[in-house]
């Protein structure tokens, strides 16, 4: 059986919950700094991490799940607001922004339509990051063995001082092991003197570390150890993070969903579309259509519900016209129904094709 090519192979962790950093104002409802992890009152999980770790942890026992950074530890800037939740998200080169389609500016309350477009990011000299309105954010994910649940909890910080120091650990911890997956460790909240950008006088803040107490030599043995554990049941944790989808948690504002970690390209207009784009799969990089394909076909159920989804949402860019549109140009066809424009994609062009509607869904 051929597999949805862009759908099938793609690989998330099951998310249990979020662990906070921080509390929120009981009245006034704005975030407050904490000096201990912060359980979810309203996960159904949080009387289990209570009774594993105490109501007010400065420490976790944890494993890292998987050798993928991207997959563990993603980290971009990204901007944010309370109506569409993320709005832009970029790595210092590139930034996916999401804009009203009159005013060419980030939605608000009174937008209509809106279109995802592909732009340089401009990193910390961005007028939005100078504005505090974009940050850097780190979406740390791991295991909690001693936890019952199948699946991961994360932790989001926008703390500098944080991401250096995971990133650096686990660096080291790849030097001595060759790895970094399944290996316990612990995950600290300790507090460090840093100066105000502001004033220049010291303060306290608390960080993220990874750390163990035990020798390098102690820890591969353990290493070697918890593999052993997980060995039998590694099986049916890779088909569970295979099938699984990740549980819409509150990102940063309460109430709204989770706006998606993935971000697409916008489609482009049959009209106003220079000769190629940065998102072209006929660009140079990829060779012309050769002949039509006949394995590898896109669930054709599945790409009408996600059509659907993103004209719901007022995403013009990917209404059937505009998709039939593309699809001709790649295809250098005249077909009348995105059905039979699919059907011409080589596979490498159904792999990005597909992956473009299903990153323009997650970032909807």
């Amino acid at each position: 059986m051929t597999p949805i090519i862009g759908l099938s192979e793609t690989v998330r962790l099951p998310r249990l919950g979020k662990i906070h950093l921080g509390t929120r104002h009981p009245e006034k409802g704005y975030p407050m700094k904490a000096d201990h992890f912060v359980f979810p009152k309203d996960n159904s999980d949080y009387d289990k991490l209570v009774a594993v770790f105490g109501e007010e942890p400065k420490e976790l026992r944890i494993l890292i799940p998987v050798e993928d950074e991207e997959q563990w530890a993603t980290q971009y800037y990204k901007a944010y607001n309370q109506t569409y939740g993320l709005v832009c998200k970029g790595d210092g080169e590139l930034a996916m922004r999401m804009l009203d389609v009159k005013t060419g500016k980030l939605p608000g309350k009174g937008t209509g339509a809106v279109s995802l477009q592909e732009m340089p990011c401009l990193g910390r000299d961005c007028p939005d990051h100078q504005a505090k309105k974009c940050h850097e954010v780190m979406n740390f994910r791991f295991l909690l063995p001693e936890v019952p649940g199948l699946g991961v909890w994360q932790i989001d910080t926008g703390s500098k001082n944080s991401i250096l120091n995971v990133n650096s650990c686990a660096k080291i911890i790849k030097r001595a092991f060759g790895r970094i997956s399944m290996i316990p460790l612990k995950l600290t909240f300790e507090p460090i003197q840093v100066n105000n950008p502001e004033d220049g006088k010291k303060q306290t803040v608390y960080t993220l570390n990874l750390r163990s107490d035990v020798t390098l030599a102690q820890l591969a043995d353990a290493a070697r150890e918890q593999a052993k554990t997980f060995m039998l049941e590694a099986p049916t944790l890779e088909d569970a993070f295979d099938i699984e989808v990740e549980k819409n948690i509150d990102e940063l504002w309460g109430g709204k969903p989770d706006s998606g970690e993935i971000l697409a390209h916008i489609v482009p207009d049959p009209e106003k579309a220079p000769e190629t784009s940065p998102g072209d799969v006929t660009s140079k990089t990829e060779p012309p259509i050769e002949e039509s394909n006949t394995e590898v076909l896109v669930d054709l159920d599945w790409l009408k519900e996600q059509m659907d989804l993103l004209e719901s949402k007022g995403i013009t860019a990917y209404s059937r016209a505009n998709v039939l549109a593309y699809l001709n140009k790649i295809t250098g066809q005249e077909d009348k129904k995105v059905s039979d424009a699919v059907k011409r994609l080589t596979k490498l062009q159904v792999e990005n094709f597909t992956k473009k509607i299903q990153e323009a869904v997650e970032m909807a």
